[in-house]
């Protein structure tokens, strides 16, 4: 079987092949040598003394091939979290912290595309505040407000939207250095339509709310925040994972 990678978090799967292998692969050699040997008989007579010998001629070739261990690394891991029976296929009876295996039409979103997003909304805040008092929606502006400086305040992630065959969401953010390939081709290959057939191995996050602050605290005003701006990426009855690969079969 091959697998067409499309994202890899690189630092999470070494980390699980030195666990479950004991150590870290970073490349493997692959030698072969060749032998050759001849004989060559003479006879040298000399009066009263005679004298033979045999002279013996070896060459000896080898070939050195050292590989590149980056693809093997994964499909090793994903191979043996297979074998062990640990990648649930149930996503929705998966514990938090479970590794889930799930497959559907995926949809990647830069974060560039995000920033564009983010602009609408200071589009849209620029336009209600020049409408005349009597007719602004001061709730909106104080909203948008907020939000704009929110997203001005912090890092917008890339993030990946798949939706499995059972109709269920899954979503999460990704690490840019770990695309196959920059988010934007698939804009220019797919549009708006999800890169169907794509399979998801990742980690089932499941909230807290053990630790939920009253607003008044300045932990719990922040926690207000963060709670927007999660709903505002991703869909709010989606389930989080936090990607390990994404990838396809061929």
């Amino acid at each position: 079987m091959i697998y067409d990678f499309l994202y890899r978090d690189t630092s999470r799967i070494a980390s699980y092949y030195a666990q479950v292998f004991g150590g870290r692969l970073t490349s493997f050699e692959k030698s072969e040598a060749e032998r050759e040997s001849g004989d060559r008989t003479g006879k040298l007579t000399v009066p009263v003394l005679g004298l033979e010998g045999k002279l013996t001629k070896e060459t000896g070739s080898g070939l050195k091939q050292v590989f590149d261990a980056h693809d093997m690394v994964a499909a090793n891991v994903l191979a043996a979290l297979s074998k062990a029976g640990r990648l649930n296929k149930d996503v929705e009876a998966a514990p938090h912290g479970a590794l889930v295996l799930a497959q559907g039409s995926l949809i990647f979103l830069d974060k560039a595309m995000m920033d564009m997003a983010a602009m609408t909304f200071d589009v849209m805040l620029t336009a209600e505040t020049k409408k005349p008092k009597h007719q602004r929606n001061t709730e909106m502006v104080n909203n948008l407000t907020i939000t704009l400086s929110f997203l001005k305040a912090v890092t917008i992630p890339s993030a990946f939207l798949l939706r499995s065959t059972s109709g269920r969401l899954l979503c999460g953010t990704i690490k840019d250095d770990g695309m196959e390939e920059p988010i934007s081709t698939y804009y220019f290959k797919h549009g708006t339509a999800g890169l169907s057939d794509v399979l998801l191995v990742g980690v089932k996050e499941i909230p807290s709310t053990t630790f939920a602050i009253t607003g008044q605290q300045l932990f719990g005003a922040a926690q207000k925040a963060a709670a927007a701006l999660s709903e505002m990426l991703f869909p709010k009855d989606a389930v989080r994972v936090t990607p390990i690969v994404l990838f396809r079969k061929v």
